[in-house]
């Protein structure tokens, strides 16, 4: 019977251990307690006299296997192991053999070690040992006569606690003071003399840039525990895990934020200082320790930081990672935002003289120019500026640059530039055919810049490690794109603008011998054509469109006699073979608007300017086909002004008849040679006075000279057979001057 009341016994022990294995993973509080009871139940098992050893070996042996069930299931809340089999065989053995070996109760056995991990320093639970364990009556079989009542006693004393860290970071959840009397969890002290509680404490309070060493420590005691946590809760032993996990979590978060935070403080006070962004167009990209002057203090929490994100692969920690990871993608956007901020200050003194480039009119002055090099040198100081970058960001994170933290540093500095670059454009597109050369001059800069920048960028992003292939990365690396093709577009709209504006230029009747305006303007035109950088930007626009001479817009007529780019010397001299072709044949209508010989000196005058310009030309942009038609075109104006000396001599050879009632009658020589001789004065006469008041150009003296000595052998010739065929003829009143001095007349007209 007491053999039965004691199996009796211990299954109900045994049941109750494995309702209370359910129960334990409840809350941390109500696992203590339980295990409190534990031991004061088993302490208070007494097997009978009557049972074999071999038969409580097994008994104990069953007990033992709950027992190890339940260790496994509250062993990540850092409770002592409950199997005692090992130490109750110790007792059993120790008593039959009559010895004093102790029995310790709270032994655990030696080299086992968590399936999560390596186990950290176990920590002293509070935990009531049993006041006694009493075998009476127990046979042993080595009596042959029977069995042989043995009787032991254990005891083990309890450990006094430690203090430590709850779960609950004191910040997040604000635990009460009653909180204090629960037992602490198992987790690695920092240092030899600190505790759990230290750890939530250091992290709670903040990294300290002088100390950095304990911070860390602390952080990875903890990120240890919470990772071994996660662990076993995936595995599918909640219970209070989850609760466990939650907590951990908060405390990594706050660890994590406060360096962080840390980083981010030092990295703002560095960045008062602004470089100058002009100076490294000479100078070129400084050194990082001296682009950024906390590079050095932060490499220790930079490395720390990089270290925690990128553990070995044989320590990864995956829930630390979801925690952290967030915070710090955060963090590194609000640092590109600071550096971009800090890059548009060291561009300040770039963008002040631009906006200076303004007053008074974005053109006046030649400022326009001026604006160009200006935003040129914005973008060449903002290359300069993204090496250095590069340089800072592969030293401040030397194995792991952020992949994003470049494009986004570049943000607002894009931005700005950007949209500074548009009002230039704007204006461009309002006043095309006065800002030609200004657009020429941004759109052929601007695709030097854009080479540069492609290159340069795809270089610096290789560094940084960032992909090539997404799409953030291929905005940036052509955002000069868009204002490039747009210049291009400005440009090649410009060439038939410009001959549409010589072609409708107001034909007016005012009588004049000066050279017109629009002479000047497209010599202006032509002259600033012709410089090397302007015109190898020409010959790539109008080389690349999709028909030879596009800039007629459809035009049937070609306006020169030039026949293809080939013959001219290239797409550039057909250009300007057309440009004159269309101003000569709106001189000539204006020439005609005018009567003779106003008219043939105004066209004499602006062809002998043309001419004279462009044979001074440094590039040969006049081909064959171009300096055939100024030739031609001179030659026919100063044929046209000299046929009216030729009429002024044919007066001297007319016949003059007086018809009397319709009808003619003769005259004598003497009548016509008076009637000739009158006529050829007042004509002679009539054309000194025009030639005076609208002279030939008198900037081109080698012009008026051959001319005058033409006109001089015209006239001077046919006078002196004239003044041979009057002598004797008694009309001596009528001729008003010798050959001589028509001559001297014919002289002061061109002087």
């Amino acid at each position: 019977m007491d053999e039965e009341a004691d199996l009796a016994l211990l299954d109900q022990h045994l049941l109750k251990t494995n309702l209370l294995s359910q129960r334990m993973t409840s809350t941390y509080l109500t696992a203590n307690e339980k295990q409190k009871k534990i031991y004061d139940e088993r302490a208070n098992i007494e097997v009978g006299t009557d049972v074999s050893l071999y038969t409580l070996l097994d008994i104990l042996g069953q007990l033992d296997n709950r027992l190890s069930r339940l260790d496994k299931t509250i062993a990540p809340l850092g409770l002592q192991p409950l199997t005692r089999k090992d130490a109750n065989i110790e007792a059993i053995l120790s008593h039959l053999e009559g010895g004093n070996k102790p029995s310790t109760s709270n032994s655990i056995s030696n080299g086992k070690t968590s399936s999560n991990g390596p186990i950290r320093p176990a920590r002293s639970i509070p935990i009531p040992s049993p006041s006694s364990i009493t075998t009476s009556n127990i046979v042993t079989p080595t009596s042959a006569n029977g069995p042989t009542p043995i009787s032991t006693k254990t005891s083990s004393a309890a450990s006094s606690p430690i203090a430590g860290y709850s779960l609950g970071n004191p910040i997040i959840t604000n635990l009460k003071s009653s909180a204090k009397q629960l037992s602490p969890i198992q987790s690695a002290a920092p240092s030899a003399t600190a505790s759990p509680a230290d750890e939530t404490a250091l992290l709670t309070r903040g990294p300290d840039i002088m100390a950095l060493g304990e911070y860390f420590t602390a952080m990875d005691g903890v990120i240890l525990d919470l990772d071994r946590m996660y662990k076993g809760l995936m595995e599918g032993r909640g219970g209070a895990r989850e609760a466990g996990v939650k907590d951990l979590s908060n405390l990594v978060e706050i660890g994590f934020s406060g360096m962080t935070q840390l980083f981010m403080k030092i990295s703002k006070d560095g960045m008062g200082k602004v470089v100058d962004a002009e100076a490294l167009l000479s100078n070129g990209p400084p050194t990082p320790p001296n682009y950024f002057s906390p590079l050095s203090t932060l490499h220790p929490l930079i490395n720390k930081i990089t270290s925690t994100l990128y553990p070995p692969s044989n320590a990864s920690t995956p829930k630390t990672l979801s925690i952290i990871q967030p915070i710090w993608d955060q963090t590194i956007n609000t640092f590109a935002e600071m550096r971009g901020e800090w890059m548009c200050r060291c561009l300040s003194g770039l963008i002040t003289k631009v906006e200076e480039a303004d007053e008074g009119g974005i053109w006046a002055d030649g400022r326009g120019r001026e604006k160009v090099k200006g935003l040129t040198g914005l973008w060449e100081g903002l290359l300069s500026l993204v090496e250095a970058e590069t340089l800072l960001i592969t030293t401040l994170f030397p194995t792991h640059p952020p992949s994003t933290l470049l494009l986004r540093t570049l943000s607002s500095p894009i931005e700005i530039l950007l949209r500074i670059l548009q009002p230039t454009i704007n204006s461009i597109k309002k006043s095309l055919s006065s800002q030609t050369f200004i657009a020429l001059d941004l759109y052929t800069s601007l695709s030097s810049i854009q080479q540069s920048w492609e290159n340069i960028l795809t270089k610096c992003l290789n560094m940084t490690q960032t992909s090539l292939s997404i799409m953030e990365v291929k905005e940036v690396l052509t955002v000069l794109n868009q204002p490039v093709s747009t210049l291009r577009s400005l440009c090649l709209r410009s060439f038939p603008e410009f001959l549409v504006d010589i072609r409708t230029t107001r034909i007016d009747s005012t009588l004049t011998s000066s050279i017109a305006d629009i002479t000047y303007s497209t010599l202006s035109y032509l002259e600033q054509l012709q410089l090397p950088e302007f015109e190898k930007t020409v010959e790539g626009l109008l080389g690349k469109s999709h028909s030879e001479r596009s800039w007629l817009m459809g035009q049937k007529d070609a306006p020169s006699p030039a026949r293809n780019a080939g013959e001219e010397g290239g797409t550039v001299n057909l250009f300007v073979a057309d440009v004159l072709g269309t101003l000569l044949i709106h001189l000539d209508a204006r020439s005609r608007a005018m009567r003779k010989p106003i008219g043939q000196a105004f066209l004499l005058n602006n062809l002998s300017h043309i001419r004279n310009t462009t044979s001074s030309f440094h590039s040969d942009i006049i081909g064959p086909g171009a300096e055939d038609m100024l030739n031609k075109a001179f030659r026919d104006a100063k044929s046209q002004y000299l046929s009216e000396f030729h009429s002024l001599v044919n007066l001297l050879t007319t016949t003059h008849s007086t018809p009397r009632f319709g009808v003619p009658v003769p005259q004598g020589e003497r009548h016509h040679l008076k009637e000739s001789a009158t006529q050829f004065f007042d004509r002679l006469s009539e054309l000194e006075s025009v030639i005076l008041q609208y002279p030939l150009n008198r900037q081109d003296p080698d012009m008026r000279d051959r001319i005058a000595r033409e006109v001089e052998n015209i006239v001077r010739g046919g006078y002196e057979v004239f003044w041979g065929r009057c002598a004797g003829k008694g009309i001596e009143k009528y001729l008003r001057g010798s050959p001589d001095d028509i001559t001297r007349r014919i002289q002061a007209m061109f002087r």
